[in-house]
């Protein structure tokens, strides 16, 4: 099968889950335009990270707009993962504080990658090969609606909890993710190359450092925002667990390839992933 055609695979079976997950979540409320809009977007963001998630963990070529190390290839995966967990959290009670806490993560990942790409790694991508349109497209169609419902958020079908705040222990976890996550995703984000091999896997590769980069300033901000409240603690500690399990297991793929495991980024996102499990399960029957 070409590449044309696996795309045009693909696109049928996005649009059919996006057409299934409107008639579930956006169809049966009796909403205005805008808030219908926000949804879809959610909606889009859900179905798009978990169909490509399938192609980017088995690293198919045409599943994406550059060539991804496999490696990193697999993480973007795990990403995919871990915005479909947190979006489905979100359509299943789509409060105001949910809803924002989306839009942000999507802004912190997708806002500081298009800057990048413009400006610096236009020459990575092939004119010639569909996915390139593809992904400015979807790019810019998620980047436009995303800023103006941060500005503009509407009005929404369900309340907000009362402001109970996140327990001592998930707040002191948060705040530990958040600086380690921030830093970490600082460093990938300025450079491909550094003095500790174990952080910097993908010299000279600098727009692939950026892409696992911007995933791990998302999680750094939803931490952030999560303090304020003990419901979107539970959104980002589920984010965070299918990410750092989704990480680790990416790491630890390469056994199967015969490729080295990077012993860091399997045993930080593999604690990660088992902490913050362990967070939500406690704070969910407190």
């Amino acid at each position: 099968m070409n590449d044309i055609a696996i795309q045009f695979l693909g696109l049928l079976v996005f649009l059919a889950l996006i057409a299934a997950s409107y008639w579930r979540w956006i169809r049966p409320h009796n909403i205005n335009l805008e808030t219908k809009g926000v949804l879809l977007l959610i909606t889009v963001t859900m179905i798009g990270g978990l169909v490509g998630s399938t192609g980017w963990w088995f690293d198919v070529p045409e599943a994406f707009s550059w060539d991804l190390p496999p490696l990193a290839s697999r993480m973007l995966a795990a990403a995919g993962w871990a915005f479909g967990a947190a979006t489905f959290m979100t359509l299943q009670r789509p409060t105001k504080q949910r809803i924002r806490l989306v839009l942000l993560m999507l802004a912190v990942y997708l806002i500081p990658l298009a800057i990048a790409i413009v400006l610096f790694h236009l020459d990575r991508f092939n004119p010639d090969a569909p996915i390139t349109y593809a992904f400015f497209i979807i790019v810019t169609a998620l980047i436009v609606p995303t800023l103006w419902y941060l500005v503009r958020t509407p009005v929404v079908l369900v309340e907000s909890q009362p402001n109970v705040l996140p327990t001592r222990p998930v707040w002191i976890w948060l705040n530990g993710v958040r600086l380690l996550m921030g830093l970490w995703g600082f460093a990938l984000l300025i450079t491909d190359s550094g003095p500790i091999n174990l952080i910097w896997v993908w010299p000279g590769d600098l727009l692939t450092s950026r892409l696992i980069a911007v995933m791990l300033l998302t999680i750094a901000v939803a931490a952030v925002y999560s303090l304020q409240s003990a419901d979107l603690a539970r959104v980002t500690l589920i984010t965070m667990t299918v990410y750092g399990f989704g990480a680790a297991l990416a790491n630890l793929w390469n056994v199967t390839t015969g490729k080295p495991v990077q012993p860091l980024y399997a045993i930080v996102f593999g604690i990660m992933g088992l902490v913050s499990l362990w967070m939500y399960r406690q704070s969910s029957t407190e």
